[in-house]
This record gives C-alpha cells, sequence and structure tokens, in this order.
C-alpha cells in the first residue's frame, strides 16, 4: 500500500529487555483516524499500557511520535510528543516539546512513532541512523548531564542529529524530571525523565535523509507560501525574532537580556524562534554559556529573592544539567523550607540552610536531589514523597497542589498572575496535571476585552453556537456579564489537539498565524487525506476522548479533578471578567460545564455512551 503523504511511514518498536528492535508499517486508517502526531501517539499508548501499571517498572511504555507535518517546511512544525504513565501525578498523559533538529530527523529516518517497552539491564542509547538502528553502551555517558551527553552525541555520531537525553536526576528518578530535546527544550513535566531512567535509557539519538513526501505539492506551495507571507507581514514579527519570549514576558529589561544575548535558537522551520543562548559578560561568572528553552526562564530564580540576574542564569544552568524541573524544584524547596522552620524536619538536615535567594544553598540542594543524597532521597520523591513521610505534621505548611504538583499560576506559584482562565482550570482538567499549554486560548495570560473573542475563536474552529454559549448574552447587564471557562477550554483543548496531532507548535507566537480551516487544508494537501473542518474537528475530538479513556481505566474520573483550597480562599483567584474572587461552586460549574460541552457524563466525568458512539470510540 502506497504511503501516505506526510507519514514516514513506520513505527520503530524497541524492547530493553529482550534488546530487540523491529520495524512495523503505520496503519493507514489509524492513522487517518487519529489525525497523526499527539493523537497516533495516545492511541498507540493507550493499546499498550495496562491498568494499575506501575510508571516506574519495565512494564510502563513510552510512546513518542511527531505528527505528518514534521520534517516539511511549513513554518513552526516541529513538535514531537511523548506519552507514557506518570511518576508525579499517577496518571497517563502527555509531554511535547518543540523539536529543534529532533522531530524533523526522526521523521526523515523513515519513522513516524517510535514504541520503547522493558528495562535494560545496563545504561543504553538509541542510535537510529535511518533504517540502521542499534542499542549502545552508555556506561560512559552515565553521570553525565543534559548538555554534556547532548554534545558527546552529537560529536561522536553527527553535529546535524537530533538528542532526546535525561541528566543525573532521570537516572535516578526524581520524579520531577525532564528529558531534554537538543540539549534545550524540556520534554516531560511530571517525571518523563525518570521513567527513561527506570528503563535505564540515557539517550536517543538519530540521523535521518529519507525525506518526506507530500500528497498535493502544488497546493502545499500555494498555502505555505500565503502563509509565510501572512508571517512576514506581522508587524511585531522582527521583534519576536530579537527578544523571542521575553516580547510578552518582561522577566528583566531589555537592556539586560541584549547584553548577555549570544544567538537565538529556532526549531526546524520556525521563522521566529523562542530558544536563547546567553554569555555573562562579566562578575565571578563571566564567560558562562546557558541555554534556555526561553529566555525568561533563565530569570525565574529573580522571583524568588535572587538580586543578581547572573546567579540566576548560573542556578537554571545548574537545574537544567541535572535534569529538573526549576518550578517543581523551587516549589519542594520552599515546602522543605517551612518544614524544618516548622520543626517537622530535623534541623540537623538542614545543611546547608535553605535559602531561596542563595545560588549556593539551591545549587546543593539541587545536587543532593538529583542524586539523592541524604535527605534529597525525600525530596526527590517531590510533594508526595514529603507528605507520605512527614504526614499530617506536613500538611498545614503544603502549597496548592494539582494532581500532587505545584501549579504554575495561582497563589504560592511562580508566575504572578490571579485570573482564572483556561490555563487556571486546564492545570485541574489535564490528567497530566500542571503544565503551561495555553490551547490558543484569549485568556493566556492577557487580560482581553470580549468583544475580540468571537474572532479569536473562530480562528480556534469554535462553531458559531459554541461561541453563543462560551460569550455573555450581549445584552446582560456589565455586572452580571460572564465568560464560559469551562465551555472554552472543551475548545483549547480541541485546538490544541489539532495542532500537536499536525506536530504545528502550539505557542501563542506562532499558533496566532493559524486558524483551523487552514489545519485542514494543510492536512489535506500534505497527506491525501480528505478533511474539511468539521471532519478535523471529529478526529480532534476523537483523540483527547481517548486521552480521558485512557485514564478513566486508570480511576480517573470527577473525584480526580480536586480544587486546592488556597485557590478559593483570599488572597485566591479572580473571576476573569469581573475579577471578582473566584468561588469554589464557581469552579465546580466550570468543571460541569466543560463536561457538558465534551459530551461527558457532569457527575462522574467518564465520556456517554453516544459520545463515544459518535467518535467511533465504542470499543474503547
Amino acid at each position: 500500500m502506497k504511503t501516505l503523504g506526510g507519514f514516514a511511514g513506520k513505527i520503530l518498536y524497541v524492547d530493553l529487555t529482550q534488546k530487540t528492535i523491529k520495524t512495523g508499517a503505520l496503519d493507514p486508517d489509524m492513522a487517518k483516524k487519529f489525525v497523526g502526531g499527539l493523537g497516533l501517539t495516545i492511541k498507540l499508548a493507550y493499546d499498550r499500557i495496562k491498568p494499575g501499571t506501575d510508571p516506574l517498572s519495565p512494564d510502563n511504555p513510552v510512546v513518542i511520535g511527531a505528527g505528518p507535518l514534521v520534517g516539511t517546511d511549513i513554518p513552526s512544525s516541529s513538535r514531537v510528543y511523548a506519552v507514557t504513565k506518570f511518576p508525579a501525578s499517577g496518571t497517563i498523559g502527555w509531554c511535547g516539546a518543540g523539536g529543534v533538529t529532533f522531530g524533523c530527523m526522526f521523521k526523515n529516518a523513515g519513522y513516524d512513532h517510535l514504541i520503547i517497552e522493558g528495562q535494560s539491564d545496563k545504561p543504553v542509547y538509541l542510535k537510529i541512523i535511518d533504517h540502521k538502528v542499534e542499542l549502545c553502551d552508555a556506561g560512559e555517558l552515565w553521570g553525565k548531564g543534559i548538555l554534556d551527553t547532548c554534545e558527546t552525541l552529537k560529536m561522536s555520531d553527527g553535529r546535524q542529529g537530533g538528542v532526546i537525553s535525561i541528566g543525573q536526576a532521570g537516572e535516578n528518578r526524581v520524579t520531577f524530571s525532564m528529558a531534554y530535546v537538543d540539549g534545550i527544550a524540556t520534554l516531560g513535566r511530571g517525571g518523563f525523565g525518570a521513567v527513561l531512567g527506570a528503563k535505564k535509557l540515557k539517550a536517543i539519538f538519530v540521523k535521518g535523509s529519507q525525506g518526506i513526501d507530500v500528497a498535493d505539492q502544488e497546493r502545499y506551495e500555494s498555502l505555505k507560501n500565503e502563509l509565510l507571507q501572512t508571517i512576514q507581514g506581522y508587524r511585531y514579527l522582527k521583534e519576536w525574532q530579537s527578544l523571542g519570549m521575553l516580547k510578552s514576558f518582561p522577566a528583566v529589561p531589555v537592556e539586560t537580556y541584549e547584553k548577555i544575548k549570544k544567538r537565538r535558537i529556532a526549531c526546524v522551520s520556525c521563522p521566529l524562534g523562542c530558544k536563547d543562548v546567553v554569555e555573562i559578560k562579566d562578575g565571578r561568572f563571566k564567560g558562562l554559556v546557558a541555554r534556555s528553552s526561553s529566555a525568561i526562564n533563565l530569570f525565574t530564580p529573580l522571583a524568588y529573592g535572587f538580586t543578581d540576574y547572573r546567579e540566576a542564569v548560573k542556578l537554571i544552568a545548574t537545574l537544567d544539567e541535572y535534569g529538573l524541573d526549576m518550578f517543581e524544584f523551587f516549589g519542594v524547596m520552599n515546602f522543605a523550607a517551612a518544614l524544618f522552620k516548622n520543626g517537622v524536619i530535623p534541623e540537623k538536615e538542614n545543611i546547608p540552610e535553605i535559602a531561596m535567594d542563595s545560588l549556593e544553598s539551591m545549587e546543593i540542594w539541587a545536587g543532593k536531589i538529583a542524586g539523592r543524597e541524604g535527605i534529597g532521597r525525600i525530596l526527590a520523591d517531590g510533594f508526595a514523597g514529603m507528605l507520605d513521610t512527614y504526614k499530617k505534621d506536613a500538611e498545614d505548611y503544603a502549597p496548592a497542589l494539582v494532581k500532587g504538583m505545584h501549579p504554575y499560576t495561582g497563589p504560592d506559584s511562580a508566575l504572578p498572575w490571579d485570573l482564572f482562565g483556561t490555563m487556571e482550570l486546564g492545570q485541574i482538567m489535564d490528567f497530566r496535571g500542571p503544565h503551561v499549554g495555553s490551547g490558543g486560548s484569549p485568556t493566556y495570560f492577557a487580560k482581553r476585552p470580549l468583544d475580540v473573542f468571537p474572532r479569536h475563536l473562530k480562528r480556534m474552529g469554535v462553531p458559531d453556537p459554541a461561541i453563543a454559549r462560551i460569550l455573555p448574552d450581549p445584552g446582560a447587564p456589565e455586572d452580571e456579564q460572564n465568560l464560559k471557562i469551562g465551555s472554552l477550554l472543551k475548545y483549547s483543548h480541541r485546538w490544541f489537539s489539532i495542532l500537536g496531532s499536525l506536530g504545528i507548535c502550539a505557542r501563542a507566537q506562532v499558533n496566532r498565524f493559524y486558524n483551523a480551516e487552514l489545519c485542514a487544508a494543510l492536512y489535506e494537501a500534505v497527506t491525501g487525506i480528505g478533511t474539511d473542518i468539521d471532519q478535523l474537528r471529529l478526529r480532534a475530538d476523537r483523540v483527547w476522548t481517548l486521552y480521558k479513556m485512557a485514564n478513566v481505566r486508570e480511576g480517573v474520573g470527577r473525584n480526580a479533578e480536586s480544587i486546592p483550597e488556597r485557590w478559593v480562599r483570599h488572597p485566591g483567584f479572580k473571576n476573569y471578567v469581573s475579577e471578582k474572587p473566584v468561588t469554589r461552586e464557581e469552579i465546580e460549574q466550570m468543571i460541569t460545564d466543560y463536561y457538558m460541552e465534551q459530551g461527558w457524563d457532569t457527575a462522574t466525568g467518564i465520556p456517554k455512551a453516544e459520545t463515544l458512539k459518535k467518535l467511533g470510540l465504542e470499543d474503547h
């Protein structure tokens, strides 16, 4: 059977226990049904993850995939996704990253998805060079950091290759360890690094030269060129290319950033670029070069009391090299400091004394956690490990937690944002737990007037009747106007499923150039699969509902959508429109609205039988 356009046409299967490697053909009907990328990764994981599997056991598979637009030169189409069961939340979740060079190389090596099962008896890395695939000894890599591992592999196997690697935190199964793509893009908040570490899989190196076929070249070129013209005409394009994420999140003065900016890095095919390489030009860290998926990450310690941006950059570089999720690290350290202060943990263990504004203190504690040294072995299991160890004595000092993790926004969190929109509700509703995925929602870190919402929602592919349900009645008094955040979140999840399944970056400065009709047209031109906007919507709903069903098998229903008490106490979150304090009852209603919009039972959160039938998921 002829391979579909956009798809490489093969799935790579690796069994680490048996040390076997094989390939299988991608089922074209399954590709059509689940779009590709994120959707197919969820489907393949659903078929393999047995209910009740321990996240760190050999039985927990890892599925990695790239969508049908990845490997083409469609702007910003490089995303890589992985699905597994996560140790931090105990749920099945996705994680995604800018593919940098990995996604493109993986597709050009001839594969759409990689399924990793079992557990090696010694450290290994997977080397993929076109059709030659082998498991290699990683003994000399074990113990190395993220960038060190990446650079070592690129030097030995080819500078142009793509790398996914873990650091010492992943090796030691720290529940807030991540993997990194090409040493710069983060993959897997929630413990993806620990899952790979448990399998003793240090890294994946890939280099490909096969090329990607496109079904309708003429239409493809026309759509691509029109999209490029739109991007080139964007009035803020040069600012985005120069400042990256600092354009929207001014963490430091522009002069400070410009002083240390060495170069910007973009994923393959991205015309904007959001990643940074900086170099400290003075002081005791003069000459330090650090890389990050966004410069704003490098300045995060300033929010915790650091006063010298050079020390902030140095700390984040250290955390990245270990492979530690910085948000979870700071949350865990704040919690540990409170437990020491109140005598829950003996003061004799507080060596060095935890000081959130001290580089020396934070770096030593990062090393203790990454290496599970001393009390670091407890902190390495995150909030769950600390609460399990210190029981009720610790509960009063715990910050707001969602699925056992530290939310990005809200009381006790790092990011200063207090309006309750889809990202905030999404931290509760997404089964993997808190993450920064905006899903294209206009409520993402911005207070926009309601009259701009219809245009934005139409771009996301939200049907007119749903827009009418989401937006307030125009005739309602101003003090009674409200935005149905729960209903809107359903369509944010659908839009994210579309972008993720195609392989398009979901970051706001990129997905602003896309709309649902364009996505359907691009998918059809690239793959040759007849697709209009309604068909694309249906397939995206099928993807997200199957994601839900994977977690229903794990016992995750409405009972798991818990609202942190801290969020509804003063000063907690505010209503997006009125800016009045949000109540627990309001958030519960948002959850109900979300379920209703999805066609899921409002009492249990489980998809209704008629919804499963409509989506062709009766057997799931």
